[in-house]
């Protein structure tokens, strides 16, 4: 069943036309969701138009799903809210990238520039008003110093080429402030300006390193749907994605690992059965993916392998007291 269209939705938008808002809020009967003005964690999508938003930096903190408004569109057509899988937002929607400095190739643009129109954004080789984002490895060169010296582009954030491997790294936009480019101090009259310290304007260059990979992207996980309740599978599945796992619906050949939730119940054999289908796979709890998470790592399934619950014994019946014996006069 859809757990979405069983439960009452609790919608916040960001960066929407008006005219969208005004339909998400005449179609609230229809979908059974709340639209709320204030992104709480209590919400359970952000609908958004932008990734730049201090809400969606908000929603990506507490693991809010951030949709584009054609979910809105689908759900509407399908006359109830539809899971979110394929309208989540890129990383990069809607951004436009200019990078600047010596220590990209011209290989090294080309496959920055298909990473970039893969995650949603756009690459510009000129640096113009329809720049976000100015990712360099120092603060120097032709285009940092316009940047800095333009009132037309005091928009584009400058930022590390960490930013770009951090935001296709955890399929979120990251917050450009944690990864700004720091302008060197002043000039004081006679002397020269220090250059910046080398620690504070090169971040791990992605050029440097290949794509970067997702901690458990060569996993492929199945979720049994009877071995979680709704809202752990929910939550599993939200984890998932952001550990760069491919999810399976169905159990194949392909399956790494088939994780188990409260309600996998004490019956080994049937998880035994779905595993003989997936000759690759693990049968582990869902702790082993929470973990993974916490870690951000790839931790051995060996230690997570689930296990059926011990069945509750019976207290035995409680013995009759001694009988006293009399005392003796």
């Amino acid at each position: 069943g859809n757990d979405l269209a069983m439960s009452k939705l609790i919608v916040c938008t960001s960066g929407l036309e008006p005219d969208r808002k005004r339909d998400l809020q005449r179609h609230t009967p229809t979908l059974n969701i709340e639209v709320v003005p204030d992104l709480t964690p209590e919400c359970t999508h952000l609908v958004a138009d932008t990734v730049l938003s201090e809400k969606y930096l908000a929603a990506v903190t507490w693991r809010i799903p951030v949709v584009s408004y054609e979910w809105v569109e689908a759900s509407l057509t399908n006359g109830e809210p539809i899971d979110e899988e394929e309208y989540l937002l890129r990383p990069l929607h809607r951004l436009v990238i200019c990078l600047s400095g010596l220590s990209f190739s011209t290989a090294d643009r080309h496959s920055i520039e298909a990473l970039v129109q893969r995650e949603g954004g756009a690459y510009s080789a000129s640096l113009d008003r329809h720049c976000t984002h100015l990712v360099t490895d120092s603060a120097s060169g032709d285009k940092y110093m316009k940047c800095c010296a333009e009132s037309t582009l005091q928009h584009v954030r400058i930022v590390t080429p960490a930013w770009l491997a951090d935001s296709i790294a955890r399929g979120a936009c990251a917050n450009g402030n944690d990864f700004a480019v720091r302008a060197p101090p002043p000039s004081s009259g006679m002397r020269a300006a220090a250059p910046a310290p080398l620690d504070a304007v090169f971040g791990p260059r992605l050029c440097a390193q290949a794509v970067p990979q997702l901690f458990l992207s060569d996993c492929v996980l199945h979720f049994p749907e009877s071995a979680s309740a709704a809202p752990l599978l929910v939550c599993l599945r939200r984890l998932a994605r952001g550990c760069g796992v491919t999810v399976a619906e169905h159990p194949s050949g392909w399956v790494t690992h088939i994780v188990l939730g409260d309600t996998a119940g004490s019956d080994a054999a049937v998880w035994t059965e779905l595993q003989a289908t997936c000759p690759l796979a693990k049968l582990v709890s869902h702790v082993w993916l929470t973990e993974c998470d916490r870690m951000r790592a790839h931790l051995p399934a060996s230690e997570y392998l689930w296990t059926p619950p011990e069945p509750r014994r019976r207290p035995p019946p409680p013995q009759p007291p001694p009988p006293q014996q009399q005392q003796q006069l």
